[in-house]
């Protein structure tokens, strides 16, 4: 299972996902897709059998067209975050709205006034919208934006305002969600009272959470909007129930410290190397290529060190060379195909790095490959030896990745600027 999105390195989905993964005991595992066109995801979807897809900004309209049935509530928004396979098609789902819907009725008492006031107009409006209605309010959306306005008030038959009168009318409407970027503060929330409930899409750094404290309003932040939508996204994917608890402790013990050490997996001939090198020109960290520091510290090709010293002695080699570069700042480390065959290393690359796995078909990955130079396709058939290999990897480079990039229609350099990119946007260097 994956998000994708672009930017989606920060996402905090698979801490949700894979939490609940593990509370289910299932074989599964949940990665971050960056995409430039949502097109990549739905083959790579298809061709590698995913369970689900979640899908973030901005793809959340361009994926409708690869889909065959939407839900009520995906139609209605006509924007899906969540794409599954029923009776072997593609459905798209859009659970932003349950999630509204849940998060509210955490508060059963505030909605029996039915009135509710969005902020925002933009692309989280729809969803909030749809969810107040699904719960019987009278919804009324504010917003700088005239003609965004003009069109949600068209499509849903929701009353609109400018922001200029928020204060003057605030205390008509007990609940409130604000769609708004972080940070934004379109009135003041001291003019707030117990009788108010809000729920801010931000999960951090709201201006709601102190007045809330002092005040005494109800108060949620986008932690039970990003929850309450992920739950039933996993039911869908999975068919099995999680409690919401499962990810709020999840999100509560995550921590994760960016210290600028990247790791690159994937079949041999996916262009690790030199993809490899040209992001450390990028971001000016040293690049590391495991297989030929093994040959300058043994003297000899790795296909030489399988025949005269064995497989088992070259992967000692490489673990010891993985634990080595555990701990190492700004390096750019790129990693055999079969690295991660050990389980000790598939929990070093997801512990220790930012690992991205690098993915293409066996096909291209052997195109031009000398195989005389790969011990593992030296038979009659290369590209059947490499098709069977690469299926029974692809769960363990999955098992190792944080996340995945479909490289087949990239040459290296392009291949290095997405990664350099999803980067910078969300670590910065």
């Amino acid at each position: 299972m994956a998000v994708v999105g672009n930017p989606v390195l920060h996402s905090l989905s698979p801490v949700l996902m894979n939490a609940a993964i593990k509370e289910n005991n299932l074989d599964c595992r949940y990665l971050r897709f960056p995409a430039k066109y949502v097109d990549e995801a739905i083959k790579t979807f298809k061709e590698l059998g995913f369970k689900g897809l979640n899908v973030t900004a901005p793809f959340k309209q361009d994926v409708i067209p690869f889909l065959q049935h939407l839900t009520s509530n995906a139609e209605r928004a006509q924007a899906v975050n969540t794409v599954y396979l029923k009776d072997g098609e593609l459905w798209g789902d859009n659970t932003d709205i349950k999630g509204v819907e849940l998060s509210l009725k955490k508060y059963p008492e505030y909605l029996s006034a039915c009135k509710m006031l969005v902020i925002g107009s933009g692309g989280a409006a729809p969803a909030v919208i749809i969810a107040g209605q699904n719960l019987g309010l009278d919804v009324t959306v504010a917003a700088r934006n005239q003609i965004a306005l003009a069109e949600l008030k068209e499509r849903f038959g929701v009353r609109t305002m400018g922001l200029q009168y928020l204060s003057d009318v605030i205390n008509e409407f007990p609940v409130i969600v604000q769609a708004l970027p972080s940070g934004a503060k379109v009135f003041d929330p001291e003019i707030l009272t117990k009788d108010h409930i809000v729920l801010d899409a931000n999960y951090k750094d709201s201006i709601f959470e102190k007045p809330s404290q002092a005040i005494g309003f109800k108060y949620l932040n986008g932690k039970n909007w990003l929850v309450n939508q992920a739950v039933p996204g996993f039911e869908l994917f999975t068919g099995k129930p999680v409690a919401p608890e499962v990810m709020y402790k999840a999100l509560d013990e995550y921590h994760f410290k960016y210290e600028g050490r990247i790791a690159l997996t994937g079949f041999m001939g996916v262009g690790k190397t030199t993809s490899g090198r040209e992001l450390a020109a990028l971001t000016g960290y040293k690049f590391v290529d495991l297989d030929h520091e093994i040959e300058h510290r043994e003297g000899m090709k790795i296909s030489d060190i399988f025949k005269t010293k064995g497989e088992e002695y070259f992967r000692v080699l490489e673990t010891k060379m993985l634990d080595e570069f555990a701990d190492a700042k700004n390096i750019i480390l790129s990693c055999g195909g079969g690295t991660i065959k050990s389980e000790h290393n598939r929990q070093t690359l997801r512990e220790k790095f930012v690992n991205i796995w690098l993915y293409a078909p066996a096909a291209y990955c052997i195109d031009g490959l000398n195989v005389n130079n790969r011990p593992l396709l030296q038979c009659d058939n290369p590209l059947e030896a490499a098709e069977k290999l690469l299926a029974e990897r692809v769960p363990l480079y999955v098992d190792s990745a944080y996340a995945i990039v479909n490289v087949e229609n990239l040459n290296r350099s392009k291949v290095a600027l997405k990664i350099y990119e999803q980067i910078y946007q969300t670590f910065g260097l």
